[in-house]
């Protein structure tokens, strides 16, 4: 650190991380931190014993040599040095107490070799004395930086009573201590030592050594952590892909189930009718009948009132015969109409279905064979491909049905790989002004770019943490000066590159403050080059200028479940909720207008609405993960 940044942050340097006070007789820890004494004297007390202690910073604990006071701690001369520093640099506006009589005065001397503060009275007595001939001594008004670096580069002294005044020279190898001369004599006698210097020189190479280990070490855990992360994301998509398979598989299984149904409902309504037919044709005959006795009621009345005697027994023949006809006439109720029919459930269905068999089985195995050394294959199983006729669902017990073709391909390019022009789980995409269209690799921590011919021109990015790098990346969009913005999901950020994929800018990291993000999803630039991002964790909608300053947020726990996706179209923010599953328009102030669809399987209705776009015609199109579909909406009817 060069003088002018040391003295620019110098009271950091000086400051106490327990009391938050200027340090004053600083001792330093086994782990390398240091504190005040009297701070480490009231830590000391409150765990209770005497010979250890807790580091505030990293709560390691340690035990306390000696005594246990943690008086006989090492001092941090370096400290000290900078506490002088700091006397030196405010002498003009705070005295300096001399190092002799305790008196403050703003016409302080600083001298280098007794490595203390005199006042102008007491630099006189120091001066007179021969031993002090050769000790330079400089006002404090007068330092400047190459004296500043001398009064830092000062020796350290012994902490031995009676020995202050003696410079540590000696390096006992027996104690392991640092020691002065007089120290070597008394209290050393006997033992190997060796100069500071050439001790601090061999201790040198070994920490360099240990350091470079150490790196190397670093390095591996990176690797490691890298496989873990590969691994993770490996495993997710092999989650989402079963997961895919699953619903496919079940969402077959109720298509044809429902033909079934429909079949079923159609020889019912086909029996029914013909049942129907019959019975309004006994119906109509029975009226006849009805109709054919009332008329021979109504006659023979006619004869009883209107007849003479003989009139009355001539029509005797006819009456007998009238009867006659009505007793041979059948009594039919039209119970030969009505079949007698029932539903029989298919057992076999329902047992295959049952809670034992369930609609299939998931297999883990867990072993320690890599997978390149394994010799064990798997089933194989049929995929459901949206759009192509005769998809089969492996080891049904129904029959495929037809599934017509909607919309027809034009150019299809890449497949899985993690080599230059292969893809490995794209989230995004997004086309510029040349018709180059750059996709967002979730699984290799890459943006591609692709010409519109779907011909690979370059890449950039991989994964980590440092500029330019990526932790799944997500959402994606050109801004107005033909930039790529990326959405660094488990970053939490959004990185700026230029149109060849150099690193630009960034902006925002993990957090709930405005320009903060917690997982950040899709990403769009409106007409005027603001981006709209998805605060996804922290359920909002964040809008910043093109030069990444925030400019304001809407939406929040209560209006947003779990905010997917947002777009400007006109006078509106439109928003996919994958949690409300739900579209959501906001007008440009954020406040909420309304909000249509629900989670359903119809028609209007969501599962997981994720990404939105709105063609030039004014329609909206919606990506639905869960229904494996995209849905078009007229905009007339919403957006005016």
């Amino acid at each position: 650190m060069d003088i002018k940044t040391l003295l620019d942050n110098l009271h950091d340097e000086v400051s106490c991380s327990v009391c938050m006070c200027t340090f004053t007789d600083p001792k330093q820890l086994p782990c390398l931190h240091s504190f005040c004494l009297h701070c480490l004297n009231d830590i000391q007390r409150t765990i209770g014993d005497r010979c250890k202690i807790t580091c505030p910073e990293c709560r390691r604990q340690f035990q306390i040599s000696g005594s246990g006071n943690p008086s006989e701690l090492p001092t941090n001369f370096r400290i000290n040095s900078l506490l002088d520093v700091l006397a030196i640099k405010e002498c003009s506006t705070a005295n300096v107490k001399c190092g002799n009589c305790d008196k403050r005065s703003a016409e302080t001397l600083y001298c280098f070799q007794c490595c203390s503060f005199w006042c102008e009275k007491c630099i006189l007595g120091h001066d007179i004395m021969r031993a002090n001939n050769e000790h330079r001594t400089l006002a404090l008004k007068d330092f400047q930086d190459q004296d500043i670096k001398a009064v830092l580069e000062r020796p350290a002294f012994c902490q031995k009573k009676h020995h202050e005044n003696k410079e540590l020279e000696l390096f006992c190898k027996n104690c392991k201590v640092v020691i002065c001369n007089t120290c070597a004599v008394t209290l050393h006698e006997g033992h190997g030592k060796m100069p500071l210097q050439e001790a601090t020189d061999e201790r040198k190479t070994q920490l360099n050594y240990m350091i470079r280990s150490l790196k190397d070490k670093v390095l591996e855990k990176q690797k490691e952590v890298e496989q873990f992360n590969q691994k993770s994301i490996a495993f997710q998509s092999k989650v989402a892909e079963v997961k895919s398979q699953v619903r496919s598989f079940v969402d077959q299984i109720i298509a044809i189930i429902e033909a079934r149904k429909q079949d079923v409902f159609a020889v019912i309504d086909n029996q029914a009718k013909k049942s129907l037919e019959c019975l309004s044709q006994k119906k109509d005959e029975v009226d006849k009948q009805v109709k054919l006795i009332e008329s021979a009621i109504e006659q023979t009345d006619t004869l009883l009132k209107r007849s003479f005697s003989t009139e009355i027994l001539g029509f005797s023949e006819t009456f007998d015969t009238i009867r006659q006809e009505q007793s041979t006439q059948e009594n039919r109720d039209g119970t030969e109409c009505i079949p007698r029919f029932s539903f029989t459930k298919s057992e076999k269905l329902i047992n295959l279905l049952s809670i034992s068999e369930g609609i299939g089985k998931v297999e883990f195995v867990f072993s320690e064979t890599k997978a390149q050394q394994s010799g064990a294959k798997g089933k194989e199983s049929s995929k459901v491909i949206a759009g192509n006729k005769g998809a089969n669902v492996h080891d049904s017990p129904l029959e495929p049905q037809e599934q017509t073709r909607r919309f027809r391909s034009v150019l299809s390019f890449g497949q899985k790989g993690e080599s230059l022009g292969m893809l490995h789980l794209p989230w995004g995409v997004a086309v510029n002004d040349r018709d180059e269209i750059a996709v967002t690799e979730w699984g290799n921590n890459r943006v591609s770019v692709f010409s519109s011919d779907g011909t690979h021109l370059r890449s950039f990015g991989r994964g980590g943490q440092n500029n330019g790098e990526f932790y799944c990346p997500t959402g994606i969009a050109f801004d107005s000066h033909g930039n790529i913005v990326v959405v660094d999901n488990n970053n939490s950020r959004l990185q700026v590159f230029d149109r060849n994929g150099n690193f630009l800018s960034k902006f925002g990291k993990y957090g709930s403050r405005d320009n903060q993000f917690k997982f950040p999803e899709g990403l769009s630039v409106n007409d005027i080059g603001d981006i709209i991002v998805c605060d996804r964790g922290n359920k909002l909608i964040k809008i910043f200028s093109s030069s990444g300053k925030y400019l304001r947020k809407f939406g929040g726990a209560g209006s947003l479940v779990d905010p997917f996706h947002c777009i400007q179209h006109g006078q509106y923010f439109i928003a996919s909720d994958v949690g409300d599953h739900s579209i959501k328009m906001f007008n440009l102030q954020g406040r909420s207008i309304f909000k249509f669809g629900k989670q359903g399987i119809k028609d209007g209705e969501f599962n997981e609405p994720f990404c939105l776009s709105v063609t030039k015609e004014g329609l909206l199109m919606v990506c639905e993960a869960g229904n494996h579909r995209v849905q078009v909406f007229e905009l007339s009817g919403y957006v005016e």
